[in-house]
């Protein structure tokens, strides 16, 4: 991971200016994000070449990691194995919470788009995958399971990258 991440902290490095002299880049290495190594590996290559792209018609950073995230969702060598406990997780609370099957709530997760799965399981590391699951695992019930199940990963996928500001 530490290694990904410096991957990711020289990328930045060179976009924002200063390269190895950055002014950010010990505390951007020193960071622990919830991203998997692939995913920073594939963010690294994609977020500078997007940015540096678009020039001064740059969209916000949040724009630019929607569409690598759609970029490099199927090239995140990550396995699918290793998101299994995330999975198991989330349909043990749609079988709690909402009555669906586990079976069919796996099927569900195989028909979605190569996208969907990497941004539910394998853009994660081990950290962020557990915290996520626990939050499934353990979290109430809600009105409305969609946001529920969201809440549970919006604090992790937060912390995906690490930014200066």
């Amino acid at each position: 991971m530490t290694a990904a991440q410096a991957v990711w902290c020289d990328a930045l490095a060179k976009v924002l200016g200063g390269g190895p002299k950055w002014e950010h880049l010990a505390a951007c290495k020193a960071a622990y994000p919830t991203s998997s190594p692939g995913y920073l590996r594939q963010m690294a290559k994609c977020f500078p070449r997007r940015l540096e792209a678009a020039g001064d018609e740059a969209p916000e950073r949040s724009q630019i990691i929607a569409l690598c995230n759609s970029e490099i969702a199927g090239s995140i060598n990550e396995p699918e194995a290793q998101a299994q406990d995330l999975m198991e997780s989330r349909c043990a609370r749609m079988f709690r919470c909402e009555n669906v099957p586990p079976a069919e709530c796996k099927a569900g997760f195989a028909k979605l788009d190569a996208e969907q799965r990497v941004m539910l399981t394998t853009s994660y590391n081990g950290a962020g995958r557990y915290e996520v699951a626990d939050c499934l695992d353990t979290a109430s019930c809600t009105d409305n399971e969609v946001a529920g199940r969201d809440a549970c990963y919006k604090p992790v996928t937060d912390k995906l990258l690490w930014f200066p500001y």
